[in-house]
């Protein structure tokens, strides 16, 4: 987990930094399903879950967006992403 978030610094398409973080993230929930011994824990994971998946799907749905728009999935054309588009800017 540690690696993958590491990797996630180095990258420049917002997708694979998505991708990184998304496993990342996965391997925290696993910790908490390997440690989790009660079902107030479980729910808790569950919840933390199905909003994360929501986010992430509103988050690579913006960046699929952008990518159409601008032809490029490269960090560095989101600058300025208030000033050229804010209603994606304010989604993501």
């Amino acid at each position: 987990m540690i690696l993958r978030n590491l990797i996630v610094i180095t990258q420049t398409s917002m997708k694979r930094m998505l991708a990184y973080s998304s496993i990342g993230q996965i391997g925290y929930v696993i910790i908490g399903i390997i440690v989790g011994d009660s079902n107030d824990e479980y729910a808790s994971m569950i919840t933390y879950m199905v909003f994360y998946i929501s986010m992430n799907l509103g988050t690579f749905a913006c960046i699929v967006l952008f990518s159409l728009r601008t032809e490029t999935d490269n960090i560095r054309d989101y600058a300025g992403l208030y000033t050229k588009d804010p209603f994606l800017a304010l989604s993501l």
